[in-house]
Formats: structure tokens, C-alpha cells, sequence
């Protein structure tokens, strides 16, 4: 997910808003202003990403996990779509209005995001000793 991020803006400079500029916004107000902030956003975005994993994983629990790749790109999307939504409920400034760019950038990394961890909880799944 931060490395589709990565080479979405820096490379292709496809998107305007990294992930840790979104987890930014919602604990300063603003976009991070030096290397401490962008340090603790992106700690902060790893850690909720790990959370929705964690959400996931609870998921497939309760669901088959047959199928699991197109769940997790689903799971990923959905996702995406609630969370990306708040900005605009709430008017956060400059998350409210991204460019369809920034937005496609955001979606794709997000169910890559779900399809590696849904492959990743797949494999924890059948590794050895893991179910007793």
C-alpha cells in the first residue's frame, strides 16, 4: 500500500496526497509540516492499516475465506470508499476535493492493500501449526 503510494507520487506523479498526508490532516489539521509529523503519520496510517487487517482477518472468520483474493480486493474498496467519503462529510480541508487522479491512486493502492493482506491471512491460514 505505502509502496504503491510511493511510486504513484513520486514517480508517476499520479496522485497529490500520500496516505500519511490523509492521517496528517485528521491528527494536525494540516498537511506535516517536518520530518517529525511525516514520522508519526506514517506510523499512525501503518498502525490503522494494521487495525483494518486486523478487521479482515475477523471477517474471514465469519464469512468462507473461499475466494479469498476477490474479498480482499472488495474489502479493500469498500473500505476505501467509506473512509475517502469522511473528508468530504465533514469538509477536511484539502481532502475534500482531490482530483480524480489522487482518487484512483487511493483506490487501486487500497485493494492491492486488500488483496495482499487477504493472501497474507490465506498463508498465516495454512501454515503449518497454526490451528493446533
Amino acid at each position: 500500500m505505502n509502496v504503491w503510494d510511493m511510486i504513484s507520487n513520486r514517480f508517476l506523479h499520479f496522485g497529490s496526497f500520500r496516505y500519511l498526508d490523509w492521517a496528517a490532516m485528521m491528527i494536525y489539521g494540516e498537511l506535516p509540516e517536518n520530518m517529525a509529523e511525516t514520522i508519526v503519520s506514517l506510523i499512525t496510517q501503518i498502525l490503522w492499516s494494521g487495525f483494518l487487517g486486523i478487521i479482515l482477518s475477523f471477517l474471514f472468520l465469519t464469512i468462507t475465506s473461499r475466494g479469498y483474493l476477490i474479498k480482499g480486493a472488495f474489502y479493500g474498496f469498500i473500505v476505501s470508499f467509506i473512509l475517502f467519503s469522511i473528508p468530504v462529510l465533514f469538509q477536511v480541508p484539502h481532502l475534500y476535493q482531490t482530483g480524480p487522479n489522487t482518487q484512483l491512486s487511493n483506490v487501486i493502492g487500497a485493494i492491492i492493500y486488500g488483496l495482499v493482506t487477504a493472501a497474507v491471512l490465506n498463508w498465516l491460514d495454512s501454515s503449518p501449526g497454526v490451528n493446533g
